[in-house]
């Protein structure tokens, strides 16, 4: 590697992470190579998802529950309850790159779950344009999602309420 280094064929971006690419590599590319089992989440899928224009100081990310802790300074770790990291699980092509993050249905469920925790404008702003784009939403995809959540009745209830 040394050697790859210093030939200018491989390029050091942080400890343990190299790219045979020059230039600036994307902070997202670093996470989800340092991450590999993490996925973006929340504030952050949102705005790749073009749900919200609000840019996070933070990156959202989702493990599974017995994963240990991210000792990272530009992380916010969330975690899921067991069997449910992967369901609703998505590349999305963004800038050149790919993000591995959820699609709509998993983060409307991710965001009703977690909305006590996202301040009250944000999280209406999200809802608001899930009902402005309510043809997006395959209910029936949904559905079967929830079944795999705690407290997915209630979960249910405020989905049918404040989207649909």
């Amino acid at each position: 590697m040394k050697k790859a280094i210093a030939e200018g064929t491989l390029f050091r971006v942080e400890k343990g992470i190299y790219s045979d690419v020059a230039g600036r590599v994307h902070e997202e590319e670093i996470l989800q190579k340092k991450y590999p089992s993490a996925v973006i989440t929340l504030r952050s899928a949102f705005m790749y998802h073009s749900y919200s224009d609000f840019i996070p100081d933070k990156y959202e990310l989702a493990t599974d529950s017995k994963s240990a802790r991210i000792a990272d300074g530009r992380v916010v770790q969330y975690y899921m309850p067991e069997g449910t990291l992967g369901i609703g699980l998505m590349e999305l092509a963004y800038d050149g790159m790919t993000i591995r993050t959820y699609d709509l249905e998993r983060l409307l469920i991710e965001l009703v779950r977690f909305r006590t925790k996202l301040p009250y404008d944000y999280y209406k702003e999200v809802i608001g344009n899930y009902r402005n784009n309510i043809r997006a939403l395959y209910p029936a995809r949904l559905d079967d999602y929830l079944e795999h959540f705690p407290r997915r009745d209630a979960l249910a209830r405020v989905i049918d309420m404040e989207v649909f």
